[in-house]
């Protein structure tokens, strides 16, 4: 079993900051997990909401801001300011975090989005362009990478992007998996997620799932 800091240390730091993510790797954490959504001019950003106004002290969407003006805000505390993480800043982060005996993973989250033109792939295109840059789409250290969604949509185009990472397709919440999970598309990642809440209720839902089942979210 491996233990993957949703949001980074997020118990002990703002999450999905600097400080969350170097605490997690200060506690060993196997891996760590971030959302990411595209800001106006392209970049991807380690941010869950599509809107800023719960992590930060500034309002508005996400999409609607360029990576200079969301440089502008404080996604940390009054006491100890963060400026917004970059997908790009946070795989160095994860490059730079090996030791010896400890190579820790990154669970990158694709969200469902909202405009057609991000549909097209841009948010795909964009992860692809952060780990080429940083040495992370093949090799050695593509095996770090795995790519998590509940969309199927995200994860059959970043598939044909690069088929070489690992891809998570994430199972809702629903109470009728008897009969929706037939439905579910077929093929669109190697590995199942699952809510804990449902593995502790109804471990038979998870059928013939791989041990690599990727179990979300377990908060101590």
């Amino acid at each position: 079993m491996k233990i993957i800091a949703h949001r980074g240390a997020s118990g002990y730091h703002p999450e999905m900051t600097q400080d969350a993510y170097e605490k997690a790797f200060a506690l060993g954490a196997d891996g760590v997990e971030c959302d990411i959504q595209l800001t106006a001019d392209g970049v991807a950003v380690c941010l869950h909401d599509p809107m800023v106004d719960r992590t930060s002290d500034g309002t508005g969407a996400v999409n609607s801001k360029t990576l200079a003006e969301l440089r502008e805000l404080n996604f940390g505390t009054a006491e100890r300011p963060q400026r917004i993480l970059t997908l790009a800043e946070l795989l160095e982060l994860v490059k730079d975090a090996p030791r010896p005996d400890y190579r820790p993973e990154i669970f990158v989250e694709t969200k469902r989005l909202d405009t057609v033109a991000e549909r097209r792939g841009q948010l795909e295109q964009a992860l692809q362009r952060d780990l080429v840059a940083a040495g992370l789409a093949d090799g050695p250290g593509a095996d770090l990478v795995h790519l998590i969604s509940f969309d199927p949509g995200s994860l059959v185009r970043f598939r044909r992007i690069n088929p070489g990472i690992h891809r998570v397709y994430l199972r809702k919440k629903y109470t009728g998996w008897k009969i929706v999970r037939r439905l579910e598309p077929a093929c669109v990642a190697q590995s199942p997620g699952f809510a804990v809440s449902r593995a502790r209720t109804a471990p038979q839902s998870l059928g013939d799932a791989p041990s690599n089942t990727y179990l979300y979210t377990l908060n101590s």
